[in-house]
């Protein structure tokens, strides 16, 4: 499903246009750049097994992206909860299976 937005849109439609673009494209690519800052910490960490200032540098970068991973998951998880409870449904992006 892509975000679309009608030629006279209402506020509401334009609310769950900004939410659909949000959950489609802006938070995976949120998660994207915390996978990446840490496997780049991972690949600082590894190469530079001489040079302890580097290495440090590659554990900070492991443990932030670490750390921005559980803060998303965290949120999401709490987003999930709120929607449960108001029955509210596909408050979380999920990935669904064509058929």
């Amino acid at each position: 499903m892509m975000c679309t937005l009608a030629p006279s849109p209402l506020f509401q439609d334009l609310l769950s246009y900004v939410g659909c673009i949000i959950s489609k494209s802006v938070i995976p690519l949120i998660f994207s750049l915390a996978i990446v800052i840490f496997i780049w910490g991972v690949v600082q960490y590894v190469i530079n097994t001489e040079e302890e200032a580097k290495r440090e540098k590659g554990k900070e970068f492991m443990i932030w992206g670490i750390l921005a991973l559980t803060v998303m998951v965290s949120v999401w998880g709490l987003v999930r909860i709120v929607g449960d409870t108001f029955n509210i449904e596909y408050v979380v992006p999920q990935l669904k299976q064509s058929q």
